[in-house]
């Protein structure tokens, strides 16, 4: 299907094909021209591309290749027809990332409520207000309508949202509670979340933490975070010499020269969530820590 875009002002692509393609919605459009199904002169572009006088607008309304279904088995710890409370296992994405990976929690939220596709800002990440890193498990909040998902962004956005994680990390804290203030940006050269100690550069990033309990080379530690970036608690712990245990990115150099790992994956688990709903009621759910992390535990005791 070919469009001839005739106006001398210029118009942002979505908006235009949202007038020319009245069967199918502004989230369906922006997913076509992600996956690549629309050119514009033949060249690649994105959603926020502004068309000009002329322009050429072609969309490919071949059949897409079926998607393969994911193979997840999510365990859901509370639904109702506003938001889905589920516990994310280790090892598993949020959402695809631009390798297209199916086997990810925005994936298996789909096919269990289709209309999902309608819900939130963005078209791959349907209903999912905030993100757990793949290596971390624990609570996460699904919105399951645009109202219920701008209710909790709003609550991410002014933090009134409640996030704990159990984590444990590297050597004895001196103190028994604290927070770290340092600003947190990406490294351009390895990818990875910096603290930026000395310079006053970088996102704000604000983590609180209270010991649970000391080992002879461990603490467990109870964490809040008031902000969040990306990698925020690993970045922080890292920045102040206790890598969390088990973090394969974030490793401090005696930690890189042991040869035996302690776990197979991070100890970080989101146990605790609480949020006002739409009756202003304020319900918590809380998760124990995960039977391998359990084990973690039982060997350095």
């Amino acid at each position: 299907m070919k469009f001839i875009y005739k106006e001398k002002t210029t118009e942002r692509l979505d908006k235009f094909l949202s007038t020319q393609l009245k069967d199918i919605s502004r989230s369906q459009i922006k997913k076509l021209i992600i996956n690549k199904q629309v050119l514009v002169n033949n060249k690649e572009v994105s959603v926020h591309h502004w068309l000009k006088n002329n322009d050429e607008i072609i969309y490919n309304i071949r059949k897409e290749k079926k998607e393969k279904k994911s193979n997840l088995n999510i365990k859901i710890i509370f639904e109702n027809e506003n938001y889905l409370i589920i516990n994310k296992p280790s090892g598993i994405l949020v959402h695809p990332t631009d390798k297209k990976e199916t086997n990810t929690i925005a994936n298996w939220a789909l096919e269990k409520h289709p209309h999902l596709i309608k819900v939130g800002d963005d078209p791959i990440r349907p209903g999912i207000v905030h993100r757990l890193d793949k290596e971390v498990s624990g609570l996460m909040v699904i919105a399951l309508s645009q109202k219920y998902f701008n209710l909790l962004k709003e609550q991410f956005q002014d933090r009134s949202i409640k996030k704990e994680y159990t984590a444990l990390i590297y050597g004895k804290l001196i103190n028994t509670n604290g927070e770290i203030k340092t600003p947190l940006e990406r490294d351009k050269k390895t990818g990875l979340m910096k603290a930026q100690t000395v310079q006053e550069t970088g996102k704000e990033a604000y983590t609180i933490y209270e010991v649970i309990e000391k080992f002879i080379n461990y603490t467990l530690v109870k964490v809040q975070i008031k902000t969040g970036r990306m990698h925020q608690i690993r970045a922080h712990f890292y920045s102040i010499g206790h890598a969390v245990v088990g973090d394969k990115l974030y490793k401090t150099k005696d930690i890189r020269k042991k040869k035996k790992a302690l776990s197979n994956r991070i100890f970080l688990h989101a146990d605790f969530l609480s949020f006002t709903d739409h009756e202003d009621n304020r319900p918590e759910y809380k998760l124990p820590l995960p039977n391998e992390l359990k084990e973690v535990l039982k060997n350095i005791k």
